[in-house]
């Protein structure tokens, strides 16, 4: 083989490697803030690039939130491209409700594939001090319809592409409420009513 040939060999190789490599599909989790004050919530968009090639009807993933007792998942909320699909999707499914459907139908919606996609956003309560890593997990990829990103094409199976994390710090709130000035005004007045009888009675003594 000539080394003309083996260059051209070469370079195409790694050329449909980058290539591969760029319209792989990934998950990014972007939470609304990095820092949040306890007992606030907090939101994480779940953005997803996925190539025509891969071009997904669904998901359904299980959250992995590093740190117990640090945040609490309040629930999750498919993005404007999905809904639940109570009777395709929902039964079937073992995640944690974060999972979603192209336009709720799991059958008839329309494939979707693209960069940034917004499949849904987690709400998340600040319930202990301390900084949690959020992840996504799929454990169950071989059930029907159950996890992972679920491809419009019958030959595919679902897969979880790489997952980029995200880190929340939870704070303590150290402002301290002023008590309303209604409620010192009464603190006031009924010390006052108090330190009244004694007045009396002293003044009847003497």
């Amino acid at each position: 083989m000539s080394k003309k040939l083996m260059l051209c060999g070469t370079l195409f190789s790694i050329g449909f490697a980058v290539f591969q490599t760029a319209n792989a599909a990934s998950i990014n989790l972007t939470p609304s803030s990095t820092t949040v004050l306890f007992s606030n919530t907090v939101q994480v968009a779940v953005l997803a690039d996925i190539d025509v090639s891969e071009s997904i009807i669904g998901f359904g993933f299980d959250l992995s939130l590093s740190s117990g007792g640090v945040l609490d998942f309040v629930g999750f909320t498919p993005g404007g491209l999905f809904a639940d699909d109570l009777l395709n999707l929902a039964p079937f499914s073992d995640s944690d409700g974060i999972r979603g459907a192209s336009n709720g139908d799991l059958f008839f919606g329309p494939a979707i594939s693209g960069s940034g996609i917004l499949l849904g956003t987690l709400d998340l309560k600040a319930i202990g001090l301390g900084t949690a890593t959020i992840d996504l997990l799929a454990d169950d990829l071989n059930f029907f319809f159950t996890e992972g990103l679920i491809p419009e094409d019958p030959g595919l199976v679902n897969f979880i592409p790489p997952v980029t994390n995200a880190s929340i710090t939870v704070v303590a709130n150290n402002n301290i409420p002023e008590p309303p000035l209604g409620m010192l005004i009464g603190v006031g007045v009924a010390a006052m009513m108090r330190s009244l009888p004694r007045q009396r009675n002293r003044l009847s003594i003497g």
